[in-house]
C-alpha cells in the first residue's frame, strides 16, 4: 500500500492533521496527538481541507468525502456510518445507535466505537450522548464535544454534578 498523505488545518479547536490514502480520508487527529507518518500533501488533500474548514466556519453541514475504513472492524464501521446519518445540530443516544446497527443491547460497544472513531467531525461522534441526556465521554478533551455541539446549534446537555457528600 502506498504511504499515507497528510495535511494540517488550524481550527477553532486547535490544529487538525488530516491523513488520506488513495482510497479516501483515513483519519483526522488533533495536531498535538497526531502521529507524524506519511508524506505531506496539502494539495492532494485540498478537498478534505476545504470541507473541514467550511464546517468550522459554519458554511457546510454535510460532508461528501470518501473515507478509507479498511482495517476497521465491521461493527465500528457500521456504527460510524449510522452516526453520519444523525442530522446536523441533533443528538442521539448510544442506545439509539446500537438499535440502528441491529445490536440494541450494545450501547457500551457503541461508546467504544465512538471512542475509536478517527474521523471527527465527518463522523459526528460528538452528536452521540448518554440516554440520560448527559454529554458522555470525549477522552481527555470533553470541551471539544461541547464546543462542536454548540457550533452546530444543538441543545448541549448539562454537566453532571457530583453528588454532595451527606453530613455525618
Amino acid at each position: 500500500m502506498p504511504p499515507a498523505r497528510f495535511a494540517s488545518l488550524e481550527t477553532p479547536i486547535g490544529l487538525l492533521r488530516l491523513t488520506a490514502t488513495d482510497v479516501g480520508l483515513r483519519s483526522i487527529d488533533r495536531g498535538d496527538h497526531a502521529e507524524l507518518t506519511g508524506i505531506p500533501d496539502p494539495d492532494g488533500l485540498a478537498e478534505a481541507i476545504g470541507q473541514v474548514a467550511a464546517y468550522f466556519d459554519g458554511t457546510l453541514r454535510d460532508f461528501s468525502l470518501r473515507l478509507d475504513l479498511r482495517d476497521r472492524s465491521a461493527f465500528d464501521a457500521a456504527v460510524w456510518r449510522a452516526a453520519m446519518v444523525i442530522p446536523h445540530g441533533e443528538t442521539r443516544s448510544y442506545g439509539d445507535l446500537a438499535a440502528v446497527v441491529g445490536a440494541p443491547r450494545a450501547a457500551r460497544a457503541v461508546g467504544g466505537a465512538m471512542a475509536r472513531c478517527p474521523l471527527f467531525p465527518i463522523v459526528p461522534c460528538h452528536r452521540v450522548i448518554h440516554a440520560d441526556g448527559s454529554l458522555g465521554g470525549w477522552g481527555p478533551d470533553p470541551w471539544i464535544k461541547r464546543w462542536l455541539l454548540r457550533h452546530e446549534g444543538a441543545r448541549v446537555p448539562r454537566r453532571r454534578r457530583a453528588p454532595h457528600p451527606s453530613p455525618e
